[in-house]
């Protein structure tokens, strides 16, 4: 159940819990605490997340969720009213982690779960990447965004995309920084 405090979860699909990724996540739910959000932060390189093991039970998709740090990500996203989700591109898609993190939300898909899982959360989506061709994978946010709308009922209400992060890290591009924290307050 959730509090009287808005709440927005940021989730860095990321090895590096200081990288650019994380910056931008950081920056947006810095944004949101100005506008008097709660949030927290999930780094899902410092978790251990495994993938979904084939089962011969009745659950969905024939999948079970093994034992791990996913436990501690479920009672954050019951909690949130924002979630704000990046991820680094690695050989022009979402990184592992980013794909594990959204397998593992099949765990809502049981009927006894359902009931956990936020309405009405709006999102924002971001990746880095490489590249340096400005909206080179708009189709990759095109995909979380179906992801998200399609199966969890949310509504993405903004994205960023920052290219050429390798040779430009996003610690030194303001004008990133500044959109990132605008997207915060304007949650």
């Amino acid at each position: 159940m959730k509090g009287s405090k808005r709440v927005v979860l940021g989730i860095v699909a990321s090895p590096h819990n200081s990288g650019n990724t994380a910056t931008l996540v950081k920056e947006v739910l810095k944004g949101a605490e100005e506008r008097g959000y709660e949030t927290d932060l999930k780094c899902l390189g410092d978790l251990r997340i495994d993938p979904l093991i084939a089962s011969a039970s009745d659950k969905p998709y024939g999948v079970n969720g093994p034992e791990d740090d996913m436990k501690l990500i479920y009672s954050s996203l019951e909690k949130m009213d924002v979630l704000v989700f990046g991820t680094p591109i690695y050989f022009e898609h979402v990184s592992a982690r980013a794909k594990m993190f959204i397998d593992r939300l099949i765990y809502y898909d049981e009927e006894s779960k359902k009931v956990r899982f936020p309405k009405n959360v709006r999102a924002v989506v971001i990746i880095t990447y490489e590249w340096d061709k400005p909206e080179a994978y708009s189709s990759v946010v095109k995909w979380i965004k179906n992801i998200l709308e399609k199966y969890f009922k949310m509504k993405v209400v903004a994205s960023l995309q920052a290219e050429n992060t390798v040779k430009n890290p996003v610690t030194n591009r303001e004008d990133l920084l500044k959109k990132a924290r605008q997207i915060g307050r304007n949650l």
